[in-house]
Formats: structure tokens, sequence, C-alpha cells
């Protein structure tokens, strides 16, 4: 599934650029211990986007004695990997390369990726190559996972609107994430190198009030 990342960075609300080198954090800040969390955004390898819920307001990982004070929907692993897509081709390389695709009669187009010494990466003139399009925004989503449990490919669209809702808010909540999202897992494969068995499908049916006492809701 295909998303906008310059679209998501806007609908989340940070107040700086996000671009490849970025890494960016957006605190959501609670009074009381242990319920502030964070959101990050780190685009540092060139070309994977990383959006993460963290337990905390660094931005970093946790010593396990202190992530054990947190609620359970924030010490297991809740991130999107967005595979960032190549647009940085030009013209004149998307002829050249239509042309030995002629004459060879097979191929596919070579991506043209920019490594990330070859851009400017100060903010202002990163934000202005977003701007052009030099910097591609339109990703591939490879992974999504909510508190620890990868999603199949069915569910992102739906997880991916009830992340943009949270995100505008005062707090994200991972079970809220899975808000009509059903098929969590679609096959579970054991380990040992045996095989799946069977239908193997399980099955998620979204419960508030179930929920908010096993996850530790937050009162706002």
């Amino acid at each position: 599934m295909q998303t906008n990342i310059e679209d998501l960075v806007k609908q989340a609300g940070l107040t700086e650029p996000l671009y490849p080198g970025k890494k960016l954090v957006k605190k959501y800040a609670h009074p009381g211990e242990f319920k502030s969390h964070c959101v990050v955004f780190d685009w540092r390898d060139n070309n994977l986007v990383k959006i993460e819920l963290k337990a905390g307001l660094s931005g970093k990982n946790l010593a396990l004695a202190d992530l054990k004070n947190y609620p359970v929907s924030y010490q297991a692993p809740t991130h999107l990997h967005i595979e960032v897509a190549n647009q940085n081709a030009s013209k004149d390389e998307d002829e050249d390369e239509g042309g030995e695709r002629g004459s060879s009669g097979g191929g596919g187009k070579k991506p043209a990726v920019k490594e990330l010494e070859d851009l400017n990466l100060s903010s202002a003139n990163a934000f202005g190559k977003v701007s052009q399009g030099i910097i591609a925004d339109v990703g591939e989503i490879v992974e999504f996972v909510v508190m620890g449990k990868e999603l199949a490919k069915e569910a992102y669209g739906a997880a991916l609107d009830n992340l943009k809702a949270q995100l505008k808010q005062a707090k994200v909540m991972a079970m809220d994430l899975l808000k009509g999202v059903d098929n969590v897992i679609q096959r579970a494969t054991p380990g040992g190198g045996l095989a799946p068995k069977g239908n193997e499908a399980i099955q998620y049916e979204y419960n508030v009030e179930k929920t908010n006492s096993l996850f530790g809701a937050m009162t706002p």
C-alpha cells in the first residue's frame, strides 16, 4: 500500500520538515508518572522512513526497569515502516533508459537513487528539494506492527487512517490503531521449520471497554 509521506508529516502537526538524514520526535506530555509518550519519525535510512510509538519523551529505547512501569500498550513495539519510492529519475534518464529497453527488448528502468552525500541536507534546502520533487514524498508501507503484532496488508489502510487521526490528538493509544481492523495476523507460522497447518487466521474484534482495562487507558 502506498502512502504520501509529506501528507502524513503534515497531519502529524510537525513543525519541522522531514527529509533523508533527519529524525524528529513529537512529544505527548501528560501529568502523572509513566503516561507521557512520543512518536519518532526517523528518516536516517535514505530509503526507509520509520515511525514508532515509544514510552517516555526522549525518543530513545528505555531501560527495561523503566519501561515495565508504563502501560502494556507502550511496552510492546508499535511501528510503521515506509519504503521510499524512487521519483528522482530525470526525463533524460527516462528517455535514455527507454531507448536501451527498446534496443534490448527487455529489462527495467534503473532506479536513480540519490545518496545522502549528494544532497544538501540543511533544513531550508532540504525542504526546498522536497517542494521541487527531488526528494520522493511517496512510499510503500512494508511493515505495520501494533503492540507486537504484525498487521496483514489488507489492514494497512484502516490502521493508517487511525494513526493519522491519533497523531493530531493529545495522545496516541496503540489499541485505538486497531479500530476496524480484521485479520491482524493472516497465518501463524510455527518455529523450527514447521509448516503452518489448516486455517490459522486470527481475527481481532476491537472493544473499547475491554481493551482499556488491559492496556492502561489514560483519562484526559
